[in-house]
């Protein structure tokens, strides 16, 4: 199942080890606020983390909103398409493949 520990413990180890989990310990923004949201189906999961500070280097107010799921992960980024059609189409087929796997585990 996509939502097991181990599964979601997995995703989020491999987003620490990219360096794209949140760093609440920022030594460049000011920690305001943090919120967590999180979402289950039987199907899948997902978690939204989103962090409000101030950033004194620029001198503005500095927010993040930080995405985990159990799909939709390791994209290719939309710079590497023609158009936004053939982005789509990718995204259409990653969510298929990604359903048919997780339907066999």
């Amino acid at each position: 199942m996509p939502f097991e520990a181990d599964h979601i413990l997995s995703v989020l180890d491999r987003c620490c080890d990219a360096f794209t989990f949140p760093m609440l310990d920022n030594g460049y923004v000011y920690l305001a606020a943090t919120r967590l949201s999180l979402y289950r189906t039987p199907a899948d999961w997902a978690m939204v983390i989103e962090v409000f500070g101030f950033s004194p280097r620029s001198g503005l107010p500095d927010t993040h909103i930080h995405t985990f799921a159990s799909a939709l992960y390791d994209r290719d980024a939309p710079e590497k398409y023609v158009n936004r059609e053939a982005f789509d189409r990718y995204l259409a087929n990653k969510i298929r493949t990604m359903t048919r796997d997780s339907s066999t585990r």
